[in-house]
């Protein structure tokens, strides 16, 4: 019995929601915000994605820094099928200039994948990221997707 509640505790703490839906929190708190992961990929739509972060209290993420670039980065490695986590960085409407999807202010970091970003067919105008770095991509795909959560 012991053991079942433990177990149910440390999944209320792994598995969190972003406005309804079932998310992984990456981690509790860190340098003011937290951070989730919806669970399971899906047809992406900034708007509609930014949304569902915005009804939790956060928005998709924007990366600030080297230091949240590469804790998110070891986070993610930590969930399996995360190569395909979209973010809030785009260039729609701007082509070569990323922004924030959110506050439609110029992405404060980037660091991309080697020959990255390449925009692909002209159609790649959102960022996802993975352990590997961050890489542009077509706004259409399937994935997951990660909200910043400030506290």
């Amino acid at each position: 019995m012991a053991l079942q509640s433990i177990l149910l505790l440390l999944a209320v703490l792994v598995i969190g929601t972003v406005q309804g839906y079932v998310a992984y929190n990456i981690t509790p708190v860190y340098r003011g915000s937290k951070y989730m992961v919806s669970k399971n990929a899906e047809p992406f739509d900034l708007a509609q994605m930014n949304g569902r972060c915005r009804g939790s209290g956060g928005y998709l993420l924007q990366l600030d820094s080297f230091r949240e670039y590469i804790y998110l980065k070891s986070e993610l490695s930590r969930i399996r099928d995360h190569s395909l986590v979209y973010t809030g960085i785009t260039d729609l409407g701007s082509e070569g200039h990323f922004y924030n999807y959110n506050d439609k202010k110029p992405a404060a970091y980037l660091k991309w994948r080697r020959h990255q970003p390449d925009n692909w067919a002209g159609k790649e105008h959102c960022v996802n990221l993975s352990y590997y770095g961050l890489n542009d991509i077509d706004c259409r795909g399937t994935a997951r997707y990660i909200c910043e959560i400030p506290v």
